[in-house]
């Protein structure tokens, strides 16, 4: 270290006594300036220095002094906002201190109460298991609760309070008897060897920044420094090479002359941003990032890349990291819904997340069987392993056995040299979601027996027994019963009978959307809050209307639909015409595919898909049209089980899946 680090510690007398002891040890080190926090004004007041403090003449007034680390209590700092977050170290009380504070109250009574800072988060019952104490804890948010919390003690029956030097002083005039949680020396020799490090790293920092310029020049990204009045006042290489700007010709111009979609207010910001503009014919990104100097606004660095750059970059990190992204994102809390037949299921399926035996998921299109199966698995002691999900339906059987298994060195023609691990392997220790289960041919579904009975699988290709230690979830939107047969029609199921027993040990069957009296309107506002913030505060006093239109549909493509209707309406909606109860009505029931426009292009007949087309329709239009109502007739009668139409309409599931996508249906 070139020079000592300058501490200044702020707190109450009590503390800031025992402080200036430990400090004495590392005067070698560190200078030490120490403050008295006064409640009252909401400032400090300087008390002492330590000897031959270089800034000792100047610490009676704080503001005066370049403090390199403060080290204060945690409420002290919240309360001085004009403190250097990045040069704060708080005072910690650990467990070792805490325990000790409790034993020496249980040498007054048998009940203390704790007061805390609201961000310090503790558990009674450890603390109470480890000392015999019957403990209440009191979290205080600001300084002014500490006084109402040690008058709520007292009135709750407390004799004795457990808190640092603040709390010391005002339990004694409740007549409290008050217990110093500050008197382990180690809280003090922990906060000062978190400043001395925190020192050395903020040294670093700036020895780091005479690299600047090197890192700059070795950046793929295209750099450009602009000043405080908007010139140019440096670029780095690659700018000249992808964007073909060289410095000699731009440095010292305006911004705008050069990037003509660059106005003053986007470089008057003082928060981060991006844009999408064209460069010389062609696309770029450019974010700027504002640069501060003590709080000021000093210049602007832009950052620019190709979008054509960046969409290549993506490709090779997810093909790089993809096994790495197995994550579930959604949880319990995100089940919205307060109608019995959604409570009954989200209670179900929390229960399930207690045990590790397979779930089996039934719910039509649209019922979110995924949300549940993610859910279920963060709450499982398997959330923190991967959540690895797969649509059986998606690939042709020949490649859904290697992307569930994988495959060994040279397996098949085309195989990778080193084989590949499967999706199963990927997922040990933590869950499997096999969503439209009942799709997987039936030989892939005796290996997936086996999987399940003996926790073992062999890759394709190979004779290597591997054990691996998964959950699995499975999902259809086909009932499936133990006899073997499904509930619509008599249709023969997919799933082999002895697999279902082994899948559905958990069984959960999610409602239809229709089944949920009382959510649709809920999940509606939902879905549009997401779209439209502003928007769904506005049609509060709308929703009367609105559940009334609503609870006319079917549903029949259940919440993907009822999202979709709350999108469009999003996109549709007419400022201009308010909130007049006619135009909403009519704007949503247009959203919900049953308005005149709607039925006049598309109309089927019972027993016959017919399409009627405007007048002035091309002959490939028409078609088009067709081809859509087909899709979407067989999507409903087969309620979106890809294997079941591309059976019933004689392609493959490749080819159905693309004309799914090219057509824009889901």
């Amino acid at each position: 270290m070139s020079r000592k680090v300058n501490i200044t510690v702020i707190g109450y007398p009590k503390i800031l006594s025992q402080c200036r002891e430990i400090a004495e040890e590392y005067l070698d080190t560190a200078n030490f300036l120490y403050y008295h926090y006064r409640v009252d004004s909401g400032n400090v007041r300087y008390m002492d220095a330590s000897p031959d403090h270089p800034l000792a003449d100047r610490a009676g007034n704080f503001s005066d002094i370049s403090h390199d680390i403060i080290v204060v209590g945690i409420v002290t700092a919240k309360r001085m906002t004009m403190l250097d977050k990045s040069k704060i170290i708080p005072f910690r009380a650990g467990q070792k201190a805490i325990i000790n504070a409790f034993l020496k109250a249980k040498q007054i009574a048998d009940r203390v109460a704790f007061i805390s800072p609201v961000e310090e988060k503790h558990s009674p019952g450890f603390y109470e298991d480890i000392t015999g104490l019957d403990i209440d804890i009191y979290y205080a948010k600001t300084l002014h609760d500490y006084r109402y919390l040690c008058a709520r003690a007292k009135q709750e029956g407390h004799s004795v309070v457990v808190s640092g030097s603040y709390t010391f002083q005002i339990a004694r005039e409740y007549g409290l008897k008050p217990v110093f949680l500050f008197s382990d020396e180690d809280i003090f020799h922990d906060a000062i060897a978190r400043a001395l490090e925190t020192f050395r790293y903020n040294q670093s920092l700036e020895e780091k920044m005479s690299q600047l310029e090197i890192i700059s020049q070795k950046s793929v990204d295209c750099i450009v420094f602009i000043n405080r009045v908007s010139h140019i006042t440096f670029t780095n290489n690659v700018t000249e090479q992808k964007l073909g700007l060289k410095a000699r010709d731009i440095v010292g111009k305006h911004v705008s002359e050069v990037f003509e979609f660059l106005d003053s207010t986007l470089l008057e910001n003082t928060e981060d941003s991006e844009i999408i503009a064209t460069l010389s014919g062609e696309q770029v990104l450019v974010i700027l990032n504002p640069v501060f100097v003590g709080g000021q606004t000093v210049g602007t660095v832009l950052f620019v890349k190709k979008t054509l750059d960046i969409a290549a970059l993506d490709t090779r990190v997810r093909q790089k990291t993809r096994h790495k992204g197995f994550q579930a994102r959604y949880r319990f809390k995100d089940i919205l819904g307060s109608s019995k037949a959604i409570q009954e299921c989200r209670q179900k399926a929390l229960k399930y997340a207690d045990f590790d035996a397979p779930v089996l998921i039934y719910g039509k299109t649209g019922t979110g069987k995924e949300l549940f199966a993610q859910s279920i698995h963060n709450a499982s002691k398997r959330r923190h392993f991967p959540f690895v999900a797969i649509n059986c339906a998606t690939l042709p059987a020949e490649l859904m056995e290697s992307e569930l298994f994988g495959y060994v060195k040279g397996a098949f023609t085309g195989a990778r040299s080193r084989g590949k691990q499967g999706l199963v392997d990927q997922a040990h220790l933590g869950s499997l979601f096999l969503d439209e289960v009942d799709s997987l041919p039936i030989s892939l579904q005796a290996k997936l027996l086996r999987l399940l009975q003996e926790k073992e699988f062999i890759r394709v290709g190979g004779s290597e027994v591997i054990p691996v230690d998964i959950r699995v979830i499975a999902a259809c939107n086909r009932r499936q019963t133990p006899g073997g047969i499904a509930d619509r029609g008599g249709d023969q199921t997919l799933l082999r009978q002895d697999l279902f027993y082994r899948l559905s040990v958990l069984y959960l069957a999610l409602p239809d959307l229709a089944q949920r009296q009382g959510d649709i309107l809920l999940l509606f506002l939902h879905f549009l809050e997401q779209f439209d913030a502003a928007l769904t505060t506005a049609m509060i006093g709308m929703t009367d209307r609105i559940d009334s239109v609503l609870n006319r549909l079917p549903f029949t493509g259940n919440l993907r639909e009822l999202q979709s209707i709350a999108t469009r309406f999003a996109c549709l909606y007419d400022e201009k015409k308010g909130t007049d109860a006619g135009y909403i009505e009519h704007l949503l029931t247009s959203c919900s595919n049953t308005g005149p426009e709607e039925n006049e292009m598309i109309r089927p007949e019972k027993g016959l898909d017919t399409v009627f087309t405007r007048p002035g329709l091309s002959l490939a239009d028409s078609m088009a049209l067709a081809e859509r109502q087909i899709l979407q007739s067989s999507i409903d009668r087969h309620q979106g089980s890809v294997q079941s139409m591309a059976e019933q309409l004689g392609i493959g599931r490749t080819t159905l899946w693309r004309k799914l996508k090219d057509h824009g249906i889901s």
